[in-house]
């Protein structure tokens, strides 16, 4: 009996260890992404919200793909680390963070339903990856210009079209640079 019950929380500990690592690994690609496509974009920024290119775009589609709702979460808390520390608007900030671990969330789960994909994602293919990352774009856009208007920001189709564009944008090159870089450790473990 207490075997039993040793065993269980030991399971469950290492679960709950899995999932916090989950997590981290998430936010920890989230932040590197977000600095490095500061760095890389900065100049074709429309403002601090929005650019034309968003790597981080990509860790948002992976990580509900790979991690489910652990890596919703670890968007969420990428999201809060990142934020603008000039903006001391805590229900705004908490609302752009979850809008960022929700929209693909979301996206990830009714384009799953829509093509009758299984939770494994087999039978995953490159169209759905397209379609995946177009429709996690139009979420987020979406969903980040209603919390924009709601909060009372200036915000129009000249702010909701580019960031639908980066994001789209973003992911697709960093997808094809996965793509790229899966193919190079293929061909190098083939040889040998």
């Amino acid at each position: 009996m207490i075997n039993t019950v040793v065993r269980f929380f030991l399971d469950k500990s290492s679960e709950f260890g899995l999932v916090m690592v989950q997590l981290f690994a998430v936010a920890l690609a989230w932040i590197t992404l977000y600095h490095l496509n500061n760095l890389i974009f900065s100049d074709i920024s429309i403002n601090q919200y929005v650019t034309w290119i968003f790597l981080p775009a990509f860790i948002r589609m992976l990580a509900v793909m790979v991690f489910d709702w652990a890596g919703a979460i670890g968007l969420i808390l990428g999201a809060i680390i990142t934020r603008d520390p000039a903006n001391n608007d805590m229900v705004s900030m908490f609302a752009l963070a979850t809008i960022s671990g929700l929209a693909p969330f979301i996206s990830m789960k009714a384009c799953q339903f829509m093509f009758k994909l299984p939770y494994s994602f087999e039978g995953l293919r490159a169209h759905h990856l397209f379609t995946f990352a177009f429709a996690g774009s139009v979420t987020s856009a979406g969903l980040n210009h209603f919390h924009f208007n709601y909060f009372g920001f200036d915000c129009s189709l000249d702010t909701f079209i580019p960031m639908l564009i980066g994001d789209f944008v973003g992911t697709l090159i960093m997808l094809y640079l996965a793509a790229f870089f899966l193919r190079l450790i293929r061909a190098n473990y083939q040889r040998s």
